[in-house]
């Protein structure tokens, strides 16, 4: 049986230790509520969310039941306990200048009522999604084990596609609800039940209102972050080819030794060694000599080489270029420590070469040696 994604580990990912917060002053907050059948001298506390946890703010319940509690949040973003007559501790998502209204019955948890904040509106929605989904999740668990024990797939199936389907109805129930949460603390959380590769649009919609509300908290700076790199990451995916023989070779435009762009299909019309190397790769300069000598004897029957270089060095890689006399096309695929180029090719080790026909097709990988020269005696000695 498939597992259900949704873990409660999730609604606390975001209560960060109380030795860690951010240096700010941060923004107070305020607790404020009623209690029934309280007893009388009872206090109310406002406590760390830690498995030991740290009293930050107490007062005694008045005779009206009344009390009001007050906090700071430094994070923009983080889990309390607000302990009501030391019988009743419940968590509070905060981010901070909010003005928080309990209603509450000492004795009963399930009257407990907080008002006033976006994410107290939405976090015991999410909990009680949660508590709902691991309850059915342990009943499919044993009837998975007992559909097994009988060996009756049927069952089995059945049971996966239930898994499925009330899976996808929680997803669709969050993301109804991720819109009316703003940038609270809690639509960050909510989206940690969508998988950001089938959602990612929600992600970077609620990125890019974080960034226009200019929030910087801790965890909104975090969260933006994980977004961009997501769509840099799939972006470059989108954008990768696959580079096997018969592919067309990805087109790249790099800059030589005078600093002018030269695009590899520039090249179309001769057969083509894309060679990536470095001045630091010892294979790479153990081999310059053979490509010298295989460039000297087929360049007048249409071979060209167009070497990329992945040295973080313009120096070291003229210095190479000329030292090992290497006057083919030279460009440098490195700029200020990034070589997109080397990830276009999913280059993991170099040297790497791309033997090209005249239409930019790939024919051939990683010829070196005595190899190149016959592959390109079959083609151009003719």
């Amino acid at each position: 049986m498939k597992k259900n994604r949704i873990g409660f580990a999730v609604l606390m990912a975001l209560a960060l230790p109380w030795t860690a917060l951010a240096q700010s002053a941060g923004k107070e907050f305020t607790v404020s509520g009623t209690v029934q059948n309280f007893k009388p001298g009872s206090k109310a506390y406002l406590e760390t969310n830690e498995q030991l946890s740290r009293k930050l703010d107490s007062t005694q319940i008045d005779a009206e039941g009344k009390f009001t509690l007050k906090g700071r949040e430094l994070n923009g973003g983080s889990f309390y306990k607000l302990n009501l007559a030391n019988e009743q501790v419940s968590s509070l998502l905060v981010d901070g200048g909010e003005n928080l209204t309990v209603t509450a019955d000492a004795k009963d948890k399930s009257k407990l009522q907080v008002k006033g904040s976006v994410n107290m509106e939405f976090y015991p929605k999410i909990v009680e999604i949660d508590v709902m989904m691991r309850e059915k999740h342990k009943a499919w668990q044993k009837r998975a084990a007992a559909a097994a024990s009988k060996n009756d797939f049927k069952a089995g199936q059945a049971i996966d596609q239930e898994v499925v389907t009330e899976n996808q109805k929680v997803i669709e129930t969050v993301k109804a609800m991720i819109p009316q949460m703003g940038t609270s603390t809690v639509a960050m959380i909510s989206l940690k039940y969508l998988d950001p590769k089938e959602h990612f649009d929600m992600y970077e919609s609620l990125a890019q209102k974080m960034q226009q509300a200019g929030i910087k908290s801790k965890q909104a700076q975090a969260f933006i972050n994980f977004v961009n790199m997501t769509k840099a990451e799939t972006t470059a995916q989108a954008n990768q080819v696959a580079i096997v023989e018969g592919a067309l070779a990805p087109d790249v435009t790099l800059e030589n030794a005078q600093g002018q762009p030269v695009s590899l299909s520039s090249l179309r019309g001769k057969y083509v060694l894309i060679d990536f190397w470095a001045s630091w790769c010892g294979p790479c300069r153990q081999e310059n000599p053979n490509v010298v000598r295989v460039y000297n004897k087929y360049k007048d029957k249409g071979f060209e080489v167009y070497s990329i270089s992945l040295d973080d060095s313009r120096d070291k890689w003229l210095k190479a270029v000329q030292a090992d006399g290497m006057i083919w096309t030279n460009v440098l695929g490195k700029k200020n420590g990034s070589a997109p180029v080397a990830q276009q090719y999913s280059i993991q080790v170099i040297p790497t070469t791309y033997l090209l026909d005249k239409e930019g097709k790939i024919i051939a990988k990683n010829l070196r040696g005595q190899a190149l020269e016959q592959k390109l005696s079959e083609i151009l000695d003719k």
